[in-house]
């Protein structure tokens, strides 16, 4: 049970610290465009704040899309290997993404057009933050195995639970 919670914990933070690392390339990458362009570059806390988002989208985004979809990869492919779940967990992960993504512009009233491309920017920005929280704790429970059975101690009570 120890386990199972730190593994998650690892693959929550991971996920988070990649949502932050994407909003940090998306802060530079916007920025680069408005100095080609020529346009303006925004205020000094324009960077700050994107990565502020990001963060609290995180967090908001645990319960929501990250532990479901790891949730349901594992507990569908967990005896067949780590690809299976990462591949399972991304596919639910995309589901649920695009379900958000499609009621928050619908309730925001953005027009019917730009539904489609919500959708694919909020599916294309949860799947690496989705395949690392699945590999973090996949890691993890490899290593919660492999670690006494190599060294010949019981440094952690196992379960069945680490897959």
């Amino acid at each position: 049970m120890v386990v199972g919670v730190i593994r998650h914990l690892a693959g929550v933070v991971a996920a988070c610290l990649a949502l932050v690392a994407e909003a940090v390339l998306g802060y530079l990458g916007l920025l680069a465009y408005a100095l080609a362009t020529g346009s303006g570059v925004g205020g000094p806390l324009a960077g700050p704040m994107l990565v502020l988002i990001a963060a609290v989208l995180g967090v908001v985004l645990i319960p929501l899309l990250f532990l479901p979809a790891v949730a349901v990869g594992e507990a569908v492919g967990r005896h067949r290997g780590t690809g299976r779940v990462v591949v399972l967990a991304a596919l639910v992960a995309v589901v649920l993404a695009a379900g958000y993504a499609v009621a928050g512009a619908i309730a925001s009233g953005v027009s019917a057009g730009y539904v489609p491309l919500v959708a694919g920017i909020a599916v294309l920005l949860i799947v690496a933050p989705v395949v690392l929280y699945a590999l973090t704790a996949r890691g993890l429970g490899w290593v919660a195995r492999w670690v006494p059975q190599r060294w010949g101690g019981t440094a952690v009570a196992m379960s069945g639970e680490t897959g």
